[in-house]
C-alpha cells in the first residue's frame, strides 16, 4: 500500500511540475505574447482578443511567472524564442567549456603589433565625451578636438568619394 502511495505521490509531482513547465502555457497565454512581441499595449491585446486589459494582465503575469522571465517583454522573448525553436540547451553530459586554441608565437607576436598599431591610431583620433557628460575640458581642448573630428572626417569622406569613383569608372 505504501508503495501504491508513493507511486500516485511522484505522478501528481511531476503532473504539477508539468503544469509550471513554459510549454504548457494556454492558449489564451499564447495570444497575449504573441502580441506583446509586436509591441502592443494591454489596452490593444485586449481589444483584439475582445477580453478586459484585466485578463490581458493576469494572463502575461500568469505566463510572466511560468516562463520563470522578469518582465513581460523578457516572456514574450523567451516565447517567441520557443516557437521558432532558437532555445538550445545543453545536453547533460556536454562540456562546459572547451579547450582554448593555442597561438603560436609568430600568431602571438603578429597580434600584440596589431593592437599597438590599433592603439596608436586610436590615438591620434580624440573625441570629447559623447552624450552630454561633464567634462574638465578647457576651451583650447574642446577646439583642439573638434578640428580633430573635422580633419578626419573630412579624410574620411574624401576616402569614399575616391573609392565610389573608382568603382563607377569600373563599371562604365
Amino acid at each position: 500500500m505504501a508503495d501504491i502511495m508513493s507511486k500516485k505521490s511522484f505522478v501528481e509531482k511531476n503532473i504539477s511540475m508539468r503544469a509550471q513547465s513554459p510549454l504548457h502555457l494556454t492558449e489564451g497565454q499564447k495570444a497575449c505574447l504573441r502580441l506583446v512581441v509586436q509591441l502592443h499595449t494591454s489596452k490593444e491585446i485586449a481589444r483584439t482578443l475582445g477580453i478586459s486589459p484585466f485578463t490581458v494582465d493576469q494572463r502575461l503575469d500568469a505566463a510572466r511567472r511560468k516562463l520563470n522571465a522578469g518582465s513581460r517583454i523578457d516572456a514574450a522573448k523567451i516565447f517567441d524564442a520557443m516557437e521558432r525553436n532558437d532555445i538550445y540547451e545543453p545536453f547533460v553530459y556536454e562540456a562546459s567549456g572547451l579547450e582554448p586554441i593555442k597561438l603560436t608565437v609568430s600568431q602571438d607576436l603578429l597580434l600584440d603589433r596589431v593592437r599597438q598599431w590599433f592603439a596608436k591610431i586610436t590615438s591620434f583620433i580624440a573625441v570629447p565625451p559623447i552624450g552630454g557628460e561633464r567634462h574638465e575640458l578647457s576651451n583650447k581642448e574642446i577646439l583642439v578636438f573638434a578640428l580633430n573630428l573635422a580633419f578626419f572626417s573630412t579624410v574620411i569622406l574624401a576616402l569614399v568619394v575616391v573609392v565610389l569613383t573608382g568603382v563607377f569608372r569600373l563599371f562604365q
